[in-house]
């Protein structure tokens, strides 16, 4: 965090990727809409968007109040990538259901994810269920910015149950 320069004691759940596929959201509002039902949300830092789209999520951030609980960045070489997976106390894979994401992709992202030793929220989709399950991730419904918000809120407050789903 320290050669990043983000904060060293913040709560912080990240999101690292391209923020749209094929011009379709990949659940950066949900996790928006999840921050704002959070009493004292964490930061959320997403890395990996095109210009434009962070233009349109840092509006939508700002829009929910979260301008200062939000930090968008565009992609970082792949080296530096495992760099912002480690600051992060939790990574969020909340892909929307869509045809595309339920059982077309398969998303690097989350073998990433599982390398970087965070625990994985991830949606409960048929294609993410091919490698991760309820011992290796805490998995929700799609587009469920409440379930989303309980998940990060278990974790944060749950360490040992995050360093178990990390293992």
């Amino acid at each position: 965090r320290t050669r990043l320069g983000l904060p060293k004691t913040a709560r912080i759940v990240g999101y690292m990727g391209r923020l749209k596929t094929m011009g379709m959201e990949k659940g950066l509002t949900t996790i928006l809409d999840a921050l704002r039902k959070l009493p004292d949300p964490p930061l959320l830092l997403a890395v990996g968007g095109a210009a434009e789209d962070i233009t349109e999520y840092q509006e939508a951030a700002g829009e929910r109040g979260l301008k200062e609980k939000s930090i968008f960045l565009e992609r970082v070489p792949q080296q530096k990538l495992a760099i912002y997976q480690k600051a992060c106390n939790i990574l969020l894979m909340p892909f929307p259901n869509l045809e595309h994401y339920a059982y077309y992709m398969s998303p690097l992202k989350m073998f990433e994810y599982m390398a970087s030793g965070r625990p994985i929220i991830a949606s409960d989709l048929p294609s993410i269920r091919e490698i991760l399950n309820e011992r290796s991730a805490v998995l929700v419904p799609p587009e469920n910015a409440s379930a989303l918000a309980r998940a990060m809120e278990d974790l944060l407050g749950d360490p040992q149950k995050s360093d178990r789903l990390a293992r």
